[in-house]
């Protein structure tokens, strides 16, 4: 499976550079698309989406112009549907009701797949990672859609009410590595990255003991300030949610976390978000185990 994800990036890495689409190919791309490409995925009468309501998901936008929104809705069965409402340049909408890829994140990437109001088949995969193709910053993945044989590429970012301190994990990394190396070869995961008052970054880090230290930095978070232990009274709000292993991307459910890969344009691996699953065995836990 990490071989199909290497191999998704490198089709993302190849399309952003070249900028044109992928047809009729089992491999989904990321990047932009020619304007008559674009055009043809979306075939239903123009919508004014300027004033459309969000809600708990991604924004999605494409180098070609097009854009979307997918949001996660409840059913009244109490299962997760998926809406997804794209838009070309031109305002031409298009709506595909999809459903969550099982197994969930399987190879670190979030896929979702159903078919268009149109009875076409639709997929969208999303892989962790700095998106730069929307040309603006804060879009924390790349995106690749498949609405029938029409691939194309873009960028997305979450919406949601409370916004994740991952979702800057980017920002913060030089200092997570000044703070992890203070450990060493010690298995140790990040529970959270923040700005301190006075501006400084704090990365807190969680060890094999399941000790919490916090480390505060300097010098654009370059440099270690001071590194203390923390007891449970310290936490803060989104505090382990999500954790971020850096450099690695675990098996599926160690620790009893679930991981999205974070990786670079070129499919390079920056390290893995993990959702705690079951509340239980805490990941760096899993790690010791694993190196004794």
């Amino acid at each position: 499976m990490r071989r199909q994800v290497t191999g998704f990036l490198a089709m993302a890495a190849l399309v952003l550079l070249a900028g044109c689409a992928t047809t009729g190919s089992d491999m989904m791309g990321v990047g932009g698309v020619p304007e008559d490409v674009a055009g043809s995925v979306f075939d239903h009468p123009r919508a004014d989406r300027r004033g459309a309501p969000r809600g708990f998901g991604y924004q999605l936008t494409g180098q070609s112009g097009w854009s979307g929104d997918l949001t996660y809705q409840d059913d009244t069965g109490g299962a997760i549907r998926v809406a997804l409402v794209l838009a070309d340049a031109d305002g031409t909408e298009q709506a595909a009701d999809l459903q969550i890829a099982m197994p969930y994140l399987e190879g670190g990437v979030r896929r979702f797949h159903g078919t268009t109001a149109s009875g076409e088949p639709a997929e969208l995969q999303l892989q962790a990672g700095p998106c730069e193709a929307a040309g603006e910053s804060g879009f924390t993945h790349f995106a690749a859609l498949r609405i029938g044989e029409t691939v194309q590429a873009g960028c997305a970012r979450e919406q949601a009410q409370d916004d994740r301190w991952s979702n800057y994990i980017m920002s913060y990394l030089p200092a997570i590595d000044a703070c992890l190396a203070e450990f060493g070869d010690r298995p140790a995961h990040v529970s959270l990255a923040y700005t301190m008052s006075g501006g400084a970054t704090g990365v807190r880090i969680v060890d094999a003991d399941t000790q919490t230290w916090e480390c505060a930095t300097r010098d654009e978070g370059r440099a270690i300030n001071s590194l203390r232990p923390l007891d449970s009274a310290d936490a803060l709000f989104g505090e382990g949610d999500p954790i971020f292993v850096r450099g690695v991307f675990p098996d599926f459910g160690e620790g009893c976390y679930v991981y999205e890969s974070v990786r670079e344009a070129d499919g390079t691996l920056i390290g893995a978000l993990g959702y705690d699953a079951c509340n239980a065995v805490p990941v760096t836990t899993a790690q010791a185990a694993v190196a004794g």
